[in-house]
């Protein structure tokens, strides 16, 4: 399958994620018969009266596999937007048995925090900060962006309060792992002790987190008794 089609296929349904397939022959020369039935078959498309619509997980599996196969980073990037980012993230989790609250807002001692996705089943609880991170960043980017996702989760964690009113059981018991997931499969896997996750990898580090791992940061929820009485 052509990179070329692939991206153009980004570019074209960025927007309202369908395409009439009489622009999209526009913009081809080859007949895309055998493309477009490649692509159907592999579910990354789907295709009825003339119309082809990918919806954010579709267009996310496929921006991967491009980045995975040698495209350009920087140009798939551009054409995928936080929104279906985060949406495919959530997908994953509540997916594979994990409840799941996205943009969750609260109050901290240090003023207004937020997690891009809070996720938990009965054993784990992951924060997740969504990055277009592909490739080649500096360490100290990446030191000051787990740092900063350390420090949300830390506030979230004074807050048990909060998490039981999004019925997370067993606060008590509960450790939350602070998680910086990147569009590309970045060199360093942990930084500051959190992992760094690409989001061809968020499966298996899903399924591979061990409850006792000590090599990745894990930061306790407050007894309710301590909490921060803040609204």
């Amino acid at each position: 399958m052509p990179p070329n089609l692939q991206l153009k296929l980004l570019e074209l349904t960025s927007e309202s994620h369908v395409v009439n397939l009489s622009d999209l022959c526009a913009t081809q020369q080859a007949s895309l018969d055998t493309k477009l039935n490649t692509l159907r078959e592999r579910g990354l498309v789907s295709v009825s009266n003339g119309i082809l619509r990918m919806d954010s997980r579709q267009r996310m599996t496929l921006a991967e596999q491009l980045i995975r196969n040698g495209g350009d980073p920087k140009k798939i990037s551009r054409v995928l937007g936080w929104q279906e980012f985060e949406d495919f993230t959530e997908h994953t989790f509540s997916a594979n048995s994990f409840h799941t609250v996205k943009h969750f807002v609260f109050k901290s001692k240090n003023g207004r925090r937020e997690i891009d996705i809070l996720a938990w089943n009965d054993t784990l609880t992951f924060a997740v900060d969504c990055k277009h991170w592909v490739r080649g960043l500096s360490t100290g980017r990446m030191q000051s962006a787990a740092r900063a996702q350390i420090e949300r989760v830390v506030s979230l964690s004074n807050r048990p309060d909060l998490l039981q009113r999004i019925k997370v059981d067993h606060t008590e018991r509960r450790s939350i792992i602070p998680v910086i997931l990147a569009l590309g499969d970045l060199r360093e896997r942990t930084v500051e002790g959190v992992p760094i996750v690409s989001i061809s990898k968020l499966l298996s580090f899903i399924y591979g987190v061990s409850p006792v791992d000590d090599g990745i940061k894990r930061i306790p929820v407050s007894e309710i008794e301590t909490q921060s009485r803040l609204m």
